[in-house]
């Protein structure tokens, strides 16, 4: 990687439709990333990133079918109306940028909103250095059926 900086972009959605599968597919449309091949990464953020919550989201650049290099937290419910989260905290080293994201996910919204909140703290704890924290996350019932929160890292064509 060169000396610019990589842009992380946290998006999120949610969806409903008759099955789980098809309701986790609508919410990565309102998460604007539908269109691209989801690769999973674990949760190191690279050295020199930049991690940004956008107000407005538009579909990330790429065409049908690239791969999306990102991590990403997921919960899917099996009846529209019953309570549904995701979420993503991250820390950076202050001086470099590095970092660790977390997922969490599942039914207790109270969990959902204060999971990705203590996590990267304890995380940070744990390591040498200043740390800098935040999170982002939904959750809520009647909400849909999915929800997704992706931290996307790249883009790239095959």
């Amino acid at each position: 990687m060169s000396g610019r900086e990589l842009d992380v972009v946290v998006t999120s959605g949610t969806g409903t439709a008759p099955t789980e599968l098809v309701a986790f597919d609508a919410a990565l449309e309102a998460a604007a990333v539908a269109h691209l091949n989801l690769i999973r990464l674990s949760s190191r953020i690279p050295p020199r990133s930049r991690v940004n919550v956008p107000q407005r989201w538009s579909a990330l650049a790429g065409a049908w079918g690239d791969r999306l290099f990102r991590v990403y937290a997921e919960h899917r419910v099996s009846a529209s109306g019953e309570p549904v989260g995701a979420g993503l905290g991250w820390v950076q080293q202050e001086k470099t940028g590095a970092g660790v994201l977390v997922e969490h996910h599942g039914d207790d919204q109270s969990a959902v909103e204060a999971q990705p909140k203590a996590t990267p703290d304890d995380l940070a704890a744990r390591r040498p250095g200043r740390y800098r924290g935040a999170a982002w996350g939904i959750a809520c019932a009647g909400c849909g059926i999915a929800a997704v929160v992706v931290a996307a890292i790249r883009v790239e064509p095959w």
